[in-house]
Formats: structure tokens, sequence, C-alpha cells
């Protein structure tokens, strides 16, 4: 299957975890590849070109205007100046407070990385899929997008905030051909989530074991999700297979969510 034979995608946040196996699954379906991350990204570099394609990264803190136009800028060129898919999957795990030990710092450097970095490559990429009226745009969010969490209200305020910048990019750009959705994972296997709950028995005084076998049984499918998962539901929604569908967020949580 070559859904994006000779497309290119931008993906953020794809040096290591859900990211890189976002970049990987579009170069496998034919797509070259540009990554924005604040850490070195050559491992998935290497691991898309030995798949055929063509990749390049710029090292990008999401959160720097000038860092990101510089990125997409450079981006483009790689690309010859067309972007046909944009992956906003940088993110933060955020602080572990309860609203009344909240530090206005930890508080806005979580939204910064989350919401305004976001919107900032958003921003710097919207021209170029204007110019040619054609392009999807996906977001990573998260099953805190819709719901509380205690002890995780900045992250939690910047995922709800992600569904609101969807839709509004959505309702913006669907007259110019451009489609904007995000997904809600619900906990995704690997490093990310393991240290999320070390951070949460912690500070509930209990064990990880604990914290994951209670996030696991509240799903139906009564387990964490894969990476692969998540990055299907992209693949979905920015291709062709999808193209009545914009402003949408699509949960993949083993059920955990249903509307």
């Amino acid at each position: 299957m070559n859904r994006f034979a000779n497309q290119n995608v931008i993906v953020t946040g794809a040096a290591a975890g859900l990211g890189q196996t976002i970049a990987e699954s579009f170069a496998r379906e034919g797509a070259d590849i540009a990554i924005l991350d604040f850490q070195s990204a050559d491992a998935t570099r290497q691991k898309v070109e030995a798949l055929g394609r063509r990749c390049t990264t710029f090292h990008c803190d999401v959160r720097d205007e000038r860092a990101v136009a510089e990125a997409v800028k450079g981006a483009a060129a790689f690309f010859g100046g067309r972007v046909d898919v944009l992956v906003n999957n940088a993110g933060f795990n955020g602080h572990y407070n309860l609203v009344k030990d909240m530090p206005l710092d930890k508080w806005r450097e979580t939204l910064d990385i989350n919401l305004t970095g976001t919107m900032l490559v958003t921003r710097e990429v919207l021209p170029l899929m204007l110019a040619v009226k054609k392009g999807a745009i996906v977001t990573t969010a998260s099953n805190v997008a819709r719901r509380g969490l205690p002890l995780r209200v900045d992250y939690v305020c910047s995922k709800w905030a992600l569904l609101g910048l969807t839709q509004t990019l959505a309702l913006e750009n669907a007259a110019h051909g451009i489609r904007v959705n995000a997904v809600c994972p619900g906990p995704v296997e690997g490093d990310r989530i393991e240290d999320v709950m070390q951070h949460h028995a912690e500070r509930e005084g209990r064990s990880v074991a604990d914290v994951r076998r209670e996030w696991e049984s509240a799903a139906p499918m009564d387990r964490f999700v894969t990476a692969q998962e998540v990055t299907n539901a992209m693949l979905f929604l920015c291709s062709s297979e999808s193209s009545a569908m914009t402003g949408q967020a699509l949960n993949v949580t083993g059920g955990f969510l249903m509307t």
C-alpha cells in the first residue's frame, strides 16, 4: 500500500517513540520525510532512509518562533517547495502538580510546547499548502483532551486547547482544500508512559504496577494502545480515504473513550 507515494511529510517530535513510528510508517507508504525535533533524530532518519525514502532533520525547539520558521523553510527547500502533510506530534508530558500548587512558569512551559509550538509550526506550513490548495494536517492530542486528570492540569489544558485549534483550523481552511484533524490516544506503550506512571505512583503513594493496572482496566480492551495503532489512525486521516473528514478527533484508546 502506497497511500503517500511521492508525498512530502513534516513530522515534529520524531526523534523516538510515537514520532519515530509515524515517520517510518509514512515513509513505508511512499513519503519523503522532514523531521523537526530539539533532540537528535539521526536514528529516525536512518530508519526512513533504509526504507528507500529521503529524509532530513532540523534541530528545532517548537517554542522558538524564529527556529520554527527557519526549519519549515529548510524543509520546504528540501522538498522542492511542496508540503503535503504535517504531523504535529511534538509534545511534553507536563508537570505533576495540583492546581493549588501549580507554578506559573511550569504552566507556561507546558502550554508553550504543546499548544503554542503546534500553532507556530502549523502557521509556517499553511502558506505552502494554501498555495496549492491542498494538504492534510493531523495533531497528536490525548484522551485527556476530553476529560480531566488530577495532577496534570497543565498537560490536560494544553491538550483540550489543541482540539479547539484543530477545529478552528479546519473551519478556516476547508474551502482551500486543507483538512485538519487530531488523534486522541490512550496511554501508548513505551518509555514515555512508563515515565508518566512513575511520576503518578510517586505522587499518589502507590506502585507503578498499581497505576498501570488501574489505567489498563479503564479500557474495555484491558490494555494500553501501541504507537502503530495510533499511527494507523493518522495515516487514515491524512489519506484520501478520509476525504470527507475535517475538524475531527479520533479516539484510539482501547474503548476507554467512546464519544
